[in-house]
């Protein structure tokens, strides 16, 4: 566990850290998308539910693009 815990530490410098970053936000991109289709209106066509859902897995890429990788390649 204390492994874990150094390998999370922020700016993540190591590919242990990184990956469990990229799970974690992975899992939260597929509940925003998950959610987000829930919660659209069916009367919307499938084209328009797809770039709704194609939007917020591109805004959680970039936020873990900016929060973990960023910082990461600047070491």
């Amino acid at each position: 566990m204390d492994m874990i815990r150094e390998s999370m530490a922020l700016p993540v410098d190591n590919f242990l850290g990184m990956l469990i970053y990229a799970v974690i936000y992975m899992v939260v991109a597929g509940l925003i998308s998950g959610l987000s289709l829930t919660f659209i209106p069916n009367r919307f066509p499938y084209a328009v539910k797809s770039l709704i859902v194609f939007i917020a897995i591109v805004i959680s890429l970039l936020i873990w693009w900016q929060v973990i990788l960023s910082p990461a390649l600047e070491i």
